[in-house]
């Protein structure tokens, strides 16, 4: 594939983008090289190596003009087992379908020998470790500090890349009480005077065990949230999601949580956040529309409650026809903060439509809650509401909301309150998506018998489908 344009910045390979995040803890792995040497991550990165993996492929024009940019090279002689010794590069070719003649400049499918001049280790066949870090295209560049967090530094020039890994935040663990404050874990939006849980991810960067520490929340102007003292017991780079408890915002602000505790180090002590206060007010009947682009697959949302749940939502595949109006109605059951969030994933083409509304019992509309369209330039966004009216009974010309009971429920789910539309049919999916339960309609009527036996123990979301008209609520298997 000599012809690719060698301009292109990345060879992409599928159409969603979603490798893992940057702060995220890197898969283990061994892979043998060229040469036959064995190479085990965790083993480099437990002697204080920070290690930068570079997926690739013969017939990426991108990936050649980097691997032929010296950049490597110069990273490796200065900061290899020769230089420095802080770190190690590891070359994964990572598409299977490419042979041995390809890496080494003599097949067919290559922009030329990938071995010549290289001193650092060449591995061939590491589709599996490629996909293991869910890469998308080449190159996929990841920088892994001894810590075991990931950084996707890319095409950066050689000091770029030195910087990183010499950064405090990738360095080994050198000091015995080491604090490190990894990444805040709770919501962004909320509603006023709603109590706001707020949570961190905290790792242990001393070498010795990390047993108590005090973490404070505040906002950028000063005025304290809350202050929480944690104890446990963290070995080194061991982790912990700390929950700090709630908080109530006066207004949008941006907040940080610090380490305000005895640290040998500060320069990891602190995470930052913005927090969104919502003005939009709302019964518990809301409607969703969305009209989806070329690519429907590729188009999703959910609504979520005040403590992160997912009490509402559709997976990527649901929506299958495209520039096509979806339509559903989801009673929220209580009152509290909801946030809803749509999805567009990238490489899409054309355009989507959406909004979220809200509706009395009349079946009347009385707030637009949320209005957006998207034409490739995001691939998610959020708007929270208050939900501060639960509605009961629903007039005929709006969408009914289905009673459920019992609900929870250990196994057996009665619908009542059912519309008479032949070729009703309900799907049920876990709080992650995925479909675990369908079935058709057997028979009309104003109720029909579910049995959920099947199915763990968990929170779901039910939807009734009929024509082009959805009706969702959430239930409780116990």
């Amino acid at each position: 594939m000599r012809h690719l344009l060698a301009s292109l910045d990345l060879c992409a390979t599928t159409m969603g983008f979603s490798q893992l995040p940057n702060g995220s803890v890197a898969p283990d792995f061994t892979i043998s090289d060229i040469d036959g040497e064995a190479h085990n991550l965790y083993s480099y990165l437990d002697s204080g190596y920070a290690v930068i993996i570079d997926f690739s492929a013969t017939w990426c024009g991108p990936c050649w003009n980097y691997h032929t940019s010296g950049v490597f090279e110069e990273i490796y002689q200065a900061h290899g087992p020769d230089g420095a010794n802080d770190v190690r590069i590891l070359f994964i070719e990572s598409d299977n379908n490419t042979t041995d003649g390809d890496l080494h400049g003599t097949g067919t499918n290559t922009w030329g020998d990938w071995t010549a001049g290289v001193p650092y280790p060449i591995a061939d066949n590491g589709a599996n470790i490629f996909d293991l870090y869910q890469c998308a295209y080449y190159p996929t560049i990841f920088t892994v500090c001894p810590n075991r967090i990931i950084q996707q530094t890319g095409q950066a020039t050689a000091e770029g890349h030195i910087n990183y890994f010499q950064s405090g935040s990738c360095a080994p663990a050198t000091r015995p009480n080491d604090v490190s404050l990894l990444e805040y874990l709770g919501p962004n939006r909320t509603c006023p005077e709603t109590p706001t849980p707020l949570s961190v991810r905290v790792m242990n960067q001393g070498t010795e065990p990390l047993t108590a520490f005090t973490l404070t929340a505040s906002t950028l102007f000063g005025t304290d949230l809350l202050t929480y003292n944690w104890t446990g017991n963290l070995d080194t780079y061991e982790m912990e999601v700390v929950e700090l408890g709630d908080a109530i915002f006066p207004s949008t602000s941006m907040f940080l949580i610090d380490v305000t505790s005895a640290d040998d180090y500060e320069g990891n002590n602190s995470v930052s956040e913005t927090m969104n206060l919502t003005s939009e007010i709302a019964t518990s009947l809301v409607r969703v529309r969305f009209t989806t682009d070329n690519v429907p697959n590729n188009n999703r949302w959910d609504i979520t409650d005040g403590a992160g749940d997912v009490v509402a939502s559709t997976a990527f595949g649901d929506m299958t026809e495209n520039q096509t109006e979806y339509e559903w109605w989801v009673n929220l059951g209580a009152t509290g903060c909801y946030k809803f969030t749509v999805y567009d994933q990238p490489g899409n083409r054309g355009n989507i439509e959406c909004d979220i509304s809200t509706f009395n019992e009349d079946g009347v509309n009385i707030n637009t809650i949320f209005t957006v369209n998207n034409n490739s330039n995001w691939a998610a966004l959020n708007k929270g509401f208050l939900v501060n009216e639960v509605i009961m009974n629903v007039g005929e010309q709006a969408a009914t909301p289905i009673a459920l009971y019992p609900n929870p429920t250990s196994g057996m789910l009665t619908l009542q309150g059912l519309s008479t539309v032949d070729n009703q049919r309900v799907e049920i999916r876990d709080a992650q998506g995925k479909l675990v339960f369908e079935q058709e309609r057997p028979a009309a009527g104003a109720t029909w018998v579910l049995d959920l036996n099947e199915l763990n123990n968990g929170l779901y979301i039910l939807t009734v489908i009929h024509g082009g008209r959805r009706v969702t609520q959430s239930i409780v298997r116990f």
